[in-house]
């Protein structure tokens, strides 16, 4: 290991040696790109300075709490003051002086062995310091060392998961280049995420005015693929820095009202970003440098913060894009990535499910087909499915769904996006849905009769299918074999079930013509009718939690206790029945719960306890229960009412119709409960195949198996631990860049461009969504992005991206829900409906716009929250 290299060494050394920055340049310099010459100081070089100052630090805990990080700095810089240059760092940088100009300027920059890593950049965290001369170059080689004790650098640390508690940097000296203009470029447009677009900020003088943010400079995106300016904005730059004899560098008054670049250098620039791309293999940022019209490359990194797209959901940057929507948020309000097994799982039976009614395989071509399950999240190809049902149809069935995807479909030019024809897998689809669905059709007509008797004679097809997921579970069967009968189990009993939420959804909807027709506020009396509708098994579910939380056991214990006299069956034997039928009916219910990869409620009873637990305070008057009867008689009052003053002839439809919706409405929860049940089933058996896996020292921990796909899961036990471990490897990569994914898209490209609204002017101090549940409520906001992020106070609001039966406790207490993601069908909604909750749903930005704290008022018959406090 050396103490330095030079840029242009012929074989490059390690990262752990040079950092990140230093091996980038090292790399570029190597691949004949113009790169101001220059050298590194290794972290050998620095190897007895960072000793004695981990060593000064006694304390070992101020390097792991980020309460003390602040502190942990202060004292290691204190303590860096004192650092002496020994005779060979001395003779090394006047070496490196010598080769490269003593006359010369330098820049002088940190470079740490994490930094630039595909996942982590430290943008900004560490030191740089430009205009650096010969006599300056020691202080300035301090002042970049020192930096990698700064406290933002152990808070990203910490937050990135690197150890907090090891010190190591390497320091750049390199040639300044006194530059006329210099910025930044991106090889993809971080506003929308295109691949295809290329985005420059320049100013003139040093980069660093732009690098800093300490002006707006002038902006540039290009289509790179067809080599054309798109857009181009000049900016304010009040400000530039450039070269000083004296001080190093200097601020002067910026050149305004004009480019700093010419839309030639614009393009010339680009050329460089796309082939700096090309040559990493990944999307970068670099920085650049004109000097005497002569173009510099002086640095490159990756871009960690950009939603990826899986390679085989991408289209060649000259094919025709196809469009995509997230159906995992849009639909089942997932924010975070499948596991790769359970995207496997749920992909197995939409196969299945979608051949069943369609009479062919549509998922297996990802590009033609209508959905896929990719890259942790569950896609609905909307370029097929437009031509498949003309575009107004294929916007319609979204409605129910989420508003506010619609509003981006219906805002969106969507002509680019559909094929001339219908693709091959998607050819015969209609033909095949109509025939498989005659018996659909059949059993939809049989509930319409006679709702009371269908429901009777569907129940004990549900009974079976719950004693046959009772014992699928002990067959010796693969994991294979297992997903293919349980999902084929499953959707025998979906064709039953089907046909009763189809006709409830009929009468809904032939009530709210009724009702629009003759009344202004039929929609909202519309949505009293399907309050407290009987059998819907998550409103079950939160009542019987309720119960539970009201039995001493659990109202008069902390967790600790509670285990303890479960574990030693010191529990009434009413408990002890109650406590178990919940385990057995709703103990397949979480949050996230479409995943087989996340655990149960069952597998997290210290979890699950908190949850019942923080119902136990619960007022009677408030509880589960008297909510939901004081909603079953809002719901039949509002249907006397309209029953005494709608016209005559259409008292009997009303009365028809509203049987057809109390008997079978309730029902439309099932569907995803049993899948829910199913899913779980499928979980144990890939545990049990898992543990044996561990026994065998295949798998490190049984939570492994959930970064196989399905056939390496289940020939993981006819392969070497070797084999298992390459296959986990692979498969995390694409992974490793969903980390830095914040908040996933609801519509997406398959070259990456992120489809949002175009910015709309906001009346001042209201928000404005879709009604979902009436009522006006006055209370405090309380972000949530997740269940367990914070206690929700009784009558605070809650607000959140959108939900899933896991929330379903925080109902209780929230006065009011508001919902970035959803429609009238999203589990939030229904579940809001049916506790007679105020809410409001598709609020763009929402989570961003409100803060904790805040006093806003939800009138949510008519969709509108207004903003009470700034």
């Amino acid at each position: 290991m050396n103490m330095y290299y030079d840029f242009d060494v012929k074989k490059l050394p390690s990262i752990l040696e040079v950092g990140g920055k230093a091996e980038s340049l090292m790399k570029l310099t190597k691949g004949g790109f113009n790169v101001p010459e220059g050298s590194v100081l290794t972290v050998l070089f620095f190897e007895e300075w960072l000793a004695e100052l981990q060593n000064s630090i006694s304390d070992k805990s101020l390097w792991k709490d980020p309460d003390n990080f602040k502190k942990l700095a202060d004292r290691l810089k204190e303590k860096a003051k004192g650092l002496i240059y020994s005779e060979r760092q001395k003779s090394i940088i006047y070496a490196i002086i010598k080769a490269h100009g003593e006359g010369d300027r330098y820049a002088v920059r940190s470079s740490s062995p994490e930094e630039d890593l595909s996942g982590a950049s430290f943008a900004g965290g560490y030191e740089t310091v430009l205009g650096v001369t010969k006599d300056s170059v020691f202080d300035a080689v301090k002042s970049a060392f020192v930096s990698c004790m700064d406290e933002r650098v152990f808070f990203y640390k910490h937050q990135n998961g690197f150890d907090t508690s090891t010190l190591r940097i390497a320091v750049i000296i390199q040639k300044q280049i006194a530059s006329e203009a210099s910025g930044v470029g991106f090889s993809l447009n971080p506003l929308n995420n295109c691949f295809d677009e290329v985005v420059i900020n320049a100013n003139s003088g040093l980069g660093e005015s732009v690098v800093s943010g300490m002006v707006t400079p002038d902006e540039f995106v290009i289509d790179k693929v067809k080599t054309r300016i798109v857009e181009k904005t000049v900016g304010s730059k009040e400000q530039a820095i450039v070269l000083d004899a004296v001080s190093g560098t200097r601020v002067v008054e910026g050149i305004r009202g004009k480019f700093s670049i010419s839309d030639h250098q614009a393009l010339e620039l680009s050329a460089l970003i796309k082939k700096v791309e090309m040559y990493y293999g990944f999307p970068v940022d670099i920085e650049w440098a004109y000097a005497l019209g002569k173009l510099y490359l002086l640095q490159s990194r990756p871009i960690t913060t950009y939603v990826p797209l899986p390679e085989e959901m991408q289209t060649d940057e000259n094919e025709q894009p196809i469009l995509y929507m997230d159906a995992s948020l849009v639909k089942q309000g997932i924010t975070t990535p499948l596991t790769i097994l359970g995207g496997e799982c749920i992909s197995k039976t939409q196969m299945h499910m979608l051949e069943n009614m369609m009479g062919k395989d549509v998922i297996s071509d990802i590009k033609g087909g209508m959905a896929t399950t990719r890259g942790g999240r569950m896609y609905m190809n909307v370029s097929s499915g437009i031509k498949f049902q003309g575009e107004k149809r294929f916007i319609n069935t979204w409605k129910m769904v989420d508003v506010s995807t619609v509003e981006l479909l219906e805002n969106t030019d969507l002509a680019p996006y559909i094929p001339s024809k219908l693709p091959e897998a998607m050819r015969g689809a209609m033909w095949g849905t109509v025939k498989n669905n005659m018996g659909a059709i059949k059993y939809m007509r049989r509930a319409i009769k006679d709702p009371k008797a269908y429901k009777a004679w569907y129940q004990p097809f549900e009974d079976a299918f719950d004693n046959y997921l009772e014992n699928v579970v002990s067959k010796d069967m693969g994991v294979l074999e297992s997903v293919d009968a349980i999902s084929t189990k499953y959707l025998e009993l979906l064709s039953y079930m089907l046909p009763m939420t189809y006709a409830a959804e009929l009468s809904r909807r032939k009530i709210g013509k009724m009702l629009d027709k003759h009344f202004d506020d039929g929609n909202e009396r519309m949505q009293y009718l399907e309050r407290s509708l009987p059998d819907n098994v998550t409103i079950d579910m939160g009542m019987y939690m309720y119960e539970l939380s009201q039995m001493p056991e659990i109202k008069q214990n902390d967790y600790l206790k509670f285990n303890e006299a479960l574990g030693k069956g010191k529990v009434s034997k009413s408990f002890e029945k109650h406590w178990s039928s919940y385990l057995m009916k709703f103990g397949c219910r979480t949050r996230n719960e479409l995943d087989i990869g996340v655990p149960r409620a069952y597998e997290n009873i210290e979890e699950l306890f908190k949850q019942i637990k923080g119902m136990s305070d619960i007022d009677t008057s408030f509880s589960p229960k008297s909510i939901y009867d004081a909603s079953q008689k809002t719901r039949q009052d509002t249907y006397n009412q309209l029953y005494e003053v709608l016209p005559g002839g259409m008292r009997k439809k009303l009365e028809k119709q509203y049987n057809i919706l109390v008997l079978l409405g309730g029902k439309r929860e099932a569907l995803k409960y049993w899948y829910i049940r199913s899913l779980t089933a499928m979980r144990e058996i890939v545990l049990n195949k898992a543990q044996t896996l561990v026994d065998k020292h295949v798998l490190d921990d049984i939570d492994d198996v959930f970064w196989l796909d399905l056939d390496q899961a289940d020939s993981a036990d006819r392969c070497t631990r070797s084999d298992v471990q390459n296959w986990i490897a692979s498969n995390k990569r694409f992974y490793e860049k969903l980390k830095q994914v914040h908040q996933f898209p609801k519509l997406i490209d398959s070259r990456g461009r992120i489809i949002r609204l175009p910015k709309a002017e906001a009346k001042e101090g209201e928000l404005v969504g879709q009604p979902i549940s009436p009522g006006v409520v006055t209370g405090r906001v309380k972000i949530l992005n997740a269940p367990d992020e914070k206690p929700l106070l009784p009558g605070e609001i809650m607000v959140t991206r959108a939900t899933d039966p896991g929330w379903t406790p925080l109902f209780i207490n929230a006065s009011a829900i508001l919902l970035e993601v959803g429609g009238l069908l999203q589990h939030g909604a229904l579940v809001a409906r049916e506790y007679g909750k105020p809410c409001v749903a598709g609020l763009n930005d929402v989570m961003e716009i409100l803060q904790d704290g805040q006093l806003i008022e939800v009138d949510a018959s008519r969709g509108i929250v207004r903003v009470l406090e700034s």
